[in-house]
């Protein structure tokens, strides 16, 4: 088997080398600016106007397979249609983006699969509206256009997995399926090829997901057994379903759908074989709590989320989706208005599960995504195993209960201790929330204040993956302030998750009118909240506890004269006796010569707008002479920051960098000592 893998595992590196992100990427991406990469391209999905993420196939040129290309707005297109595509690529071998410039049209007519989920993805639309895309997250893995606020709703109900394909949806089908053939009087043999045929079909329409193959995998493999009349070994049959899997796709290994859809069956046949013998109302919750904790450190790792609530919620949505899946990929069939009308009511009543799984108080656990959150789960798992192993004697389990409780309460106070000896000093965490911005400030006396909150987008909300747990495990149980500097998602996009936690005095921000929906949305959560509302202008003052900290920028006049968002940005200046940092939030150069001779020397600065070529400028550095700079930029993003050109000024000045894609979470802190002041920057991951 590791010869078999070592050679299997060579082919499919020597293929991914061919391919045209293996080429692009092989040295980690070509980091100067002007190269430009092109590709035929056939598209798996629809586009909309709006543009966005989307994969695609590269079918001529010097290289194939899959590709990631972000389209921008304003040219939507359908699925299956031939295009030309030029652009800058970012990223490396492993994970990739074409940021297409230009493109162009080669063949109109929609082909291969492309063209089927274009068929369905319209359909979706004339029949569902506005529920659309929770329908094709549901039926055929398409999650381009689904609303982040629902995916977080579903992440925090612990029904995550019912918006992207997993085993269960395929589960789904081919139960109907069977239904359906038994009813049509097939023979068993009969119905083995035909609901294989169907089945694989259904699959290669989701492109192979590692998830729906394992599922497609165990289920051919138990219909086998059942013709022959064999008996299945569970570990046997879960290990030669996934071992089928990375036949299909060796980087499946990688994937952590793949680890989760396994952890989660081996979890629920464990389950039912480990409470067979128990009462009825065990054996009903066992599956969905050993599936909830033994997925639990992978989810912890990978998304910062644990939802015990799940094995709650789930006892009801799965009936639920158990019949929506099947009757909306009816009604779709059909395109039968009234089959979508009944399939819609189920939809309506699995999110009122969402929505009230989520909204439970302790239903979920936010912490912040990693190895750190993984062993803290890992651990649970641990103590689960050896209370469920305990003789089945009262006193004995008694006591282990006991001793867990205890061991619980001590680590807890423990916690507390380190709080209670903080330093007394000014510190600044900038916080790696990938390609967005998150500034929290603590006073010495305690007290926070948080400027921006992270992104909020397809990848998740970084406010309450990293924001919202890293104040609660530093003792936050309130904010004297927060701070938007302007409105752009990367920025303001997690504080929505930061006022549903906390209850800051007041909110800062620019006080511009500007046509976003989703930034209308946050000032409509700061207004629910109860917050004080203030517009940032230069010249106002905060003074918290010997920290002051002064807007700079924007005024009235410039404000109103600006047409870029990025140059209403709200710049502060931070001093701590002799300290001083200044936070330029996204402003350029247009603000930074607005500024000039007004700022004088600091001790660090947070550089503006992530690094890009059109800020921090060799007059405005001249100015600042900065000892150190933290650039909070996401890793391999698809705007190139931080760019050449910004990173050669700052070394030319002699000023350290420090970056959040390199460096994780970036710490500074501040104390005075009689009239010095004593300044440290760290980082961990």
């Amino acid at each position: 088997m590791l010869v078999a893998g070592l050679l299997w595992g060579s082919a499919a590196l020597r293929e991914r080398q061919g391919s045209c992100v293996g080429r692009w990427g092989a040295r980690g991406g070509d980091p100067r600016p002007g190269v430009t990469r092109a590709a035929i391209v056939r598209l798996a999905d629809p586009i909309p106007v709006a543009g966005g993420v989307v994969d695609a196939r590269a079918i001529g040129g010097a290289c194939r397979g899959t590709l990631t290309i972000r389209w921008p707005n304003g040219h939507a297109a359908h699925g299956g249609t031939t295009w030309v595509v030029a652009g800058r690529f970012l990223g490396d071998s492993s994970r990739g983006v074409l940021v297409a410039r230009r493109m162009q049209l080669l063949d109109a007519r929609p082909r291969g699969r492309g063209a089927l989920r274009d068929r369905i993805t319209e359909r979706s639309r004339r029949l569902f509206g506005t529920r659309a895309p929770l329908v094709d997250a549901l039926v055929i893995a398409r999650r381009a256009e689904l609303d982040a606020e629902l995916r977080e709703r579903y992440t925090r109900s612990g029904l995550a997995h019912l918006l992207s394909i997993s085993g269960l949806h395929v589960a789904f089908f081919a139960a109907w399926l069977n239904v359906l053939l038994v009813r049509l009087r097939f023979t068993p043999r009969a119905r083995f090829v035909a609901g294989t045929v169907v089945m694989l079909a259904y699959v290669w329409l989701l492109g192979f997901p590692a998830p729906a193959t394992r599922s497609a995998a165990m289920l051919v493999l138990l219909d086998i057994a059942k013709l022959r009349q064999r008996v299945v070994a569970p570990r046997g049959f879960v290990a030669l379903a996934a071992l089928c899997v990375m036949l299909g796709d060796p980087w499946s290994v990688q994937s952590i759908g793949a680890w989760l859809s396994v952890a989660a069956v081996v979890a629920v046949i464990w389950a039912g074989r480990a409470t067979e013998r128990h009462p009825r109302l065990v054996r009903l919750f066992a599956p969905a709590a050993a599936a909830t904790l033994l997925t639990a450190p992978i989810t912890a790792y990978a998304f910062g989320t644990v939802a015990p609530i799940g094995v709650v919620a789930n006892l009801v949505a799965i009936p639920l989706a158990g019949v929506a899946v099947p009757g909306l990929m009816v009604a779709l069939l059909l395109s039968s208005s009234w089959l979508a009308a009944g399939s819609g009511l189920c939809l309506a009543l699995l999110d009122l599960v969402a929505k009230g799984a989520a909204a439970l108080p302790g239903g979920h656990f936010i912490m912040i995504a990693g190895p750190r959150a993984a062993a803290l789960w890992l651990a649970v798992l641990g103590v689960a195993w050896w209370l469920w192993n305990s003789p089945r004697r009262r006193w004995t389990i008694a006591a282990r209960v006991s001793l867990t409780a205890a061991f619980l309460s001590l680590t807890s106070l423990f916690a507390v201790f380190p709080r209670l000896s903080d330093c007394q000093c000014l510190t600044v965490t900038f916080l790696d929330v990938g390609q967005g911005d998150a500034v929290a400030l603590r006073t010495p006396a305690g007290r926070w204040v948080l400027i921006d909150g992270g992104p909020r987008g397809p990848y998740g909300d970084a406010g309450r993956r990293v924001v919202v747990p890293f104040l609660r495990s530093h003792g936050a149980t309130q904010l004297a302030a927060i701070v938007a500097t302007h409105a752009h998602l990367d920025h303001f996009g997690g504080l929505p998750a930061v006022l549903d936690t906390f209850d800051p005095a007041f909110v800062l921000e620019p006080g511009e009118p500007v046509p976003d929906a989703g930034y209308l949305g946050f000032l409509s959560a700061v207004e629910s909240d109860g917050a004080e509302w203030r517009a940032a202008r230069r010249g106002d003052r905060m003074e918290l506890d010997g920290v002051t900290i002064e807007v700079l920028s924007p005024d009235s006049a410039w404000a109103v004269s600006q047409t870029d968002i990025n140059e209403q940005s709200v710049v502060l200046l931070v001093t701590y006796g002799s300290t001083r940092l200044l936070l330029a939030g996204d402003a350029g150069m247009p603000t930074e010569m607005q500024l000039a001779g007004r700022v004088g020397h600091v001790t660090l600065l947070k550089v503006g707008h992530h690094g890009s070529r059109w800020a921090t400028s060799d007059r405005w550095l001249d100015e600042l002479q900065p000892e150190d700079a933290v650039i909070s930029v996401g890793a391999r993003n698809r705007y190139g920051h931080p760019a050449p050109e910004a990173l050669a000024r700052l070394r030319a000045h002699g000023i350290r960098v420090f970056r959040t894609d390199e460096l994780g979470t970036i710490t500074f802190s501040a104390k005075i000592n009689g009239t010095r002041a004593i300044t440290d920057i760290r980082h961990h991951d």
